[in-house]
């Protein structure tokens, strides 16, 4: 590879934009630090708590006959890849003498980035990161979170999480983990053909469709991990990027997808769309919106760590709303489910003050609207925790969980905005004798 003036600032930019959060707070990180490991040296470090497990025995022998015969298949195929991941690793490590993975360069997100113009796509540098990509795709087909790729390329016996030497997160849709890596190949290869890249984005479009629950969503890590990894996730948004990218291979974006694999994504992004509905939590007869995570059988929402209380979420409940508001062929459950989703958070929208996920709550008159990221079951009212798992209605009374955490959210104003002009084509259907939650 010759590298030119404009090739090695081309890499120092694309560098730069690896070292940024991808969304949140815009902080920069001057190194590629695992924060995890401070942390875990304080003196007070707990450990997240993790939930009991998802998929007990009296929970599957409850469903009905056909989908426990579903959620068994799918458990056994989790567990099968599972072993397949396990034994390739160990194989790794058999042949290089070692009895314990090394943990992959940390990098705090990977994510496409403004500088990756199409221009930049067709230079040495996205090149160079796709060769890496490649080598950090887990034997399952997708990749975990928290990789730097541009130290080098993967080594034998390496992790493809970059946190810690634990068998954890592999693979993930978690901060945008596989749907963006699969991004990142589908314009490299727009740019740059090559049947490598294609492969492999085949094979993560597989792992997604494997990943699937039968109700139509998404849990965060598959093959299962265990806890609260396994609830329905729609924390970060996970299940509804994962949702999108399948809609967008199904409406023919990537034109290299065989048809039989776009017709499965399009069932695939469809499935999402009936899981999203019959997730929405319904109140006293009404429905309102959803939570961060479900559970994968009975659809409730659910805790995951300590400070995640099982609560209604407006900022992942305004991407489920723009997900469904995006179809261009709604259902009428569909229909209703977002007239009744704009209508809870119009009604719950908080004014005269700010919020930055760095600065924190301040009063400031005339500010808003932003809404409350959590909200309790039954009372709606705004719900914070500490990592004691204390309940708090008061953003003030926060001490080790008020900073690194996004507490208000202002995601909801471009879903309303899109929802006014959608609402003039798709008008609120008649009201039904009584809303129900769907049941497996």
């Amino acid at each position: 590879m010759r590298w030119n003036r404009g090739n090695r600032r081309a890499l120092l930019v694309a560098l730069a934009s690896l070292l940024l959060a991808p969304g949140r707070g815009g902080a920069q990180a001057v190194e590629q630090r695992n924060p995890m490991d401070s942390i875990r040296a304080l003196p007070g470090y707990r450990a997240p708590r993790e939930t009991g497990p998802l998929f007990d025995p009296r929970g599957l022998a409850a469903l009905r006959p056909a989908a426990r015969e579903q959620w068994t298949a799918y458990l056994a195929r989790s567990a099968r890849q599972r072993a397949l991941d396990t034994a390739a690793m160990h194989a790794e490590l058999r042949a290089i003498g070692a009895t314990r993975m090394a943990r992959a360069p940390y990098g705090k997100g990977f994510a496409l980035t403004p500088v990756m113009t199409p221009a930049w796509f067709a230079g040495d540098s996205a090149r160079l990161i796709g060769e890496r990509l490649l080598g950090f795709q887990a034997p399952n087909g997708g990749w975990s979170k928290h990789v730097d790729y541009l130290p080098h390329a993967r080594r034998q016996g390496e992790s493809y999480f970059g946190e810690s030497e634990e068998w954890t997160w592999i693979s993930t849709i978690d901060n945008g983990a596989t749907v963006s890596q699969l991004q990142f190949l589908a314009a490299l290869d727009a740019a740059q053909p090559d049947p490598r890249w294609r492969a492999a984005y085949l094979r993560g479009i597989g792992y997604l469709l494997d990943a699937q629950f039968p109700t139509g969503c998404w849990p965060q890590v598959w093959p299962l991990q265990g806890g609260y990894h396994d609830a329905i996730t729609f924390n970060d948004d996970a299940s509804v990027n994962v949702a999108t990218l399948l809609r967008g291979v199904g409406q023919g974006g990537v034109p290299f997808v065989p048809d039989s694999l776009r017709a499965r994504a399009a069932t695939a992004a469809r499935a999402a769309a009936d899981c999203f509905v019959a997730t929405q939590v319904v109140q006293r007869g009404t429905r309102t919106i959803w939570g961060q995570q479900h559970h994968p059988l009975t659809l409730e929402p659910v805790a995951a760590r300590s400070y995640e209380h099982a609560s209604l979420s407006s900022q992942e409940s305004a991407a489920i709303l723009r997900f469904l508001m995006d179809d261009p062929d709604p259902s009428p459950a569909m229909v209703r489910a977002v007239h009744a989703g704009a209508a809870w958070l119009r009604a719950h929208a908080l004014r005269d003050i700010a919020y930055t996920f760095d600065g924190g709550l301040r009063q400031a008159p005339g500010a808003g609207p932003v809404w409350a990221r959590m909200h309790e079951l039954g009372t709606d009212r705004p719900l914070f925790s500490n990592r004691d798992g204390i309940r708090r209605y008061d953003w003030n009374e926060l001490t080790d969980r008020r900073q690194g955490y996004g507490w208000y959210s202002y995601a909801p104003v471009a879903a309303l905005e899109r929802y006014d002009r959608w609402r003039v084509q798709h008008p609120r259907p008649i009201p039904r004798a009584k809303e129900r939650t769907q049941t497996p």
